[in-house]
């Protein structure tokens, strides 16, 4: 079960597992396991970068629950989030490739040159009171290494009960959004109860975030507009509608490879991928 292959260009995903994981296999022979169990190291994230054009199955990697081991029935949980980055024209058309992001602690005091590529600099404060993972951008001077075509931040904050979190949003970034995964919090009198999305507004320099009732999980993203047209279709982001039409004619002339089933095993994906390769 999962989301059998289909073709993208034009922009990134990035997908982040919360719970469980994925099993993923495209149309460049790239074959990955990420999530957010044991068995994954601690590759929680996938980093897309669809590019000229790519096409990928994302299948859900499916194992018992920690508690439900060596059980006759058991449950196998999912949460994730998938966030669609847009490309900047010039970068519309470039090399697609898949990587995998590795969680990563540091200290607060770290520099950003001696964090290892291909992770997600994981942040504990306070007392261990909050944990902020930056998956994009910058926080309080520690950088996220993965080499972004835009000015976005992608960060996931984790508050113990009744503790505070602050950031400085770059100013440049005139899009901010919140959402509450777990718990409430508090932006100076308002109160954002789980499940919801915000969107901040530009005034003031700090954002200050406190948990109430209990933890607060929640998911800050940011970003300069990149002041483009932008025209999308099903799973196609581009600057005009001709652009869309082209990126769908090179699909069905298998420009991107051609579609594969689910069910082949790794053997029968490998031999389908080098008889019908993508040009990209």
């Amino acid at each position: 079960e999962g989301f059998p292959s289909h073709p993208h260009r034009g922009f990134i995903t990035v997908t982040y597992c919360l719970k469980g994981g994925m099993v993923h296999r495209d149309s460049l022979g790239i074959k990955q396991s990420y999530g957010a169990e044991k068995r994954h190291d601690s590759k929680h994230v996938q980093w897309l970068t669809a590019g000229a054009g790519i096409q990928h199955e994302e299948m859900w990697d499916i194992e018992p629950d920690l508690q439900d081991e060596g059980k006759l029935l058991w449950s196998s949980s999912q949460e994730l989030y998938q966030l669609w980055i847009n490309m900047p024209s010039d970068y519309k058309m470039s090399k697609p490739n898949a990587e995998l992001l590795e969680a990563y602690p540091v200290a607060s005091s770290t520099s950003s040159s001696t964090i290892p590529d291909n992770t997600t600099p994981v942040v504990k404060e306070n007392n261990d009171a909050t944990t902020t993972t930056v998956v994009a951008g910058e926080y309080k001077g520690i950088r996220a290494p993965i080499d972004c075509p835009t000015n976005v931040s992608m960060m996931r904050v984790q508050l113990s009960k009744d503790s505070s979190w602050t950031h400085n949003i770059p100013s440049s970034h005139e899009t901010a959004i919140i959402y509450v995964r777990n718990g409430s919090i508090q932006i100076g009198t308002q109160r954002i109860p789980p499940h919801y999305t915000v969107y901040l507004t530009s005034q003031g320099e700090e954002l200050s975030i406190q948990s109430l009732e209990g933890e607060a999980d929640i998911l800050l993203l940011s970003g300069e507009p990149l002041r483009e047209p932008i025209a999308s279709q099903g799973s196609m982001v581009m600057n005009t509608q001709p652009e869309i039409q082209q990126a769908y004619l090179d699909y069905q002339l298998g420009k991107m490879g051609l579609p594969w089933s689910e069910k082949l095993s790794d053997e029968e994906w490998q031999q389908h991928v080098k008889r019908n390769p993508s040009l990209y």
